[in-house]
């Protein structure tokens, strides 16, 4: 991992502008990593614009620089350096602009183990999140981390290790907590907004899609639907069901939760195991992908369609795979 260090030090110190990009419909992991490289890269000196297709949903805009999130980019305007993070693929990245052609050099900087590697210098590694690659890269590059960057690379952290409950969390992601700890994190104030803050249009959605719940007869399967309707009469947004699939995947017996989300012509297809199946494979078989526990899918078709495939295929996965990952 050196070499990649010494290649991206390399690739900072002959540049003098830099884009940082998230992945689309962002996660914390994706906009707490973006804005730390940000806010790192400015303070090293770099000309910086950071952009989110989707911009930044409701939940993360009390981190630091998220003010400053691009939805839109200049027209022939060029960088150095353009950063992918928590983006497996290109594709990832949004079809609102070129990657090749807007910038000389492109660091792919991600955790997803099915990442690929379509960056000029790919750091990719199967850590709790790209945060922790962000922290490691910061580190390596002997930069103190200051109260700014250790909040957004902490609500990074816990996001996409569910709080330190999901099996992705290790040694390292403890250490790298108690150094974030030490930089000024306040715990209770960042998992208070994350965990503890939802809209009543999130509840009310909530409620909505769960009336639409689904098990399979030895509830090992489960499975909800969120449709246009059902957002439209809550007046909800795409953030206000973070979370939901979770709670699918928490009934107990239930090893895949599956959430159906129409939205215009596509349905996006979420998929969660609790510990035996690796929902990625499914994920994948639809030109999806994603982690071994949480993967996902955009088909574009009916929504009655697009069940009865899935469903279909996760059955017919499950029983091959007798649950093995």
């Amino acid at each position: 991992m050196n070499e990649t260090f010494q290649a991206i030090k390399k690739a900072l110190k002959s540049a003098k502008t830099a884009l940082i990009v998230s992945h689309i419909d962002p996660d914390g992991d994706s906009i707490g990593s973006m804005n730390a490289l940000a806010i790192f890269l400015s303070e090293m000196g770099l000309t910086v614009d950071h952009y989110s297709q989707d911009g930044v949903p409701h939940i993360y805009r009390f981190l630091p620089a998220s003010e400053l999130v691009k939805t839109r980019l200049e027209p022939n305007r060029r960088y150095d350096l353009l950063i992918s993070v928590d983006a497996s693929d290109i594709k990832r990245l949004g079809e609102k602009f070129k990657p090749r052609e807007i910038a000389k050099l492109i660091i792919n900087i991600d955790h997803h183990h099915d990442n690929t590697s379509y960056g000029d210098i790919n750091y990719i590694s199967r850590a709790s999140s790209t945060a922790e690659l962000v922290y490691n890269l910061i580190k390596a590059l002997k930069f103190k981390i200051d109260k700014k960057i250790a909040e957004n690379l902490y609500v990074a952290l816990i996001t996409d290790t569910g709080n330190y409950r999901y099996e992705n969390t290790s040694v390292e992601t403890f250490c790298m907590a108690i150094d974030l700890l030490k930089a000024g994190v306040e715990t209770h104030s960042l998992t208070t907004r994350i965990y503890d803050t939802r809209s009543l249009s999130g509840v009310r959605v909530f409620a909505a899609a769960l009336a639409t719940l689904e098990v399979t007869p030895d509830h090992t399967v489960a499975w909800a639907a969120v449709t246009k309707e059902i957002m439209e009469k809550h007046n909800a947004k795409s953030e206000d069901l973070v979370g939901l699939i979770d709670q699918i995947r928490s009934i107990e017996k239930v090893e895949v939760a599956i959430l159906f989300r129409q939205d215009a012509d596509k349905i996006k297809v979420n998929f969660r195991s609790k510990s035996k199946v690796n929902v990625s494979e499914i994920a994948r078989r639809f030109g999806g992908g994603g982690h071994i526990r949480a993967a996902g899918v955009t088909i574009q078709s009916d929504l009655a369609v697009v069940k009865q495939v899935v469903l279909a295929e996760v059955f017919k996965f499950m029983k091959a795979s007798k649950y093995l990952v």
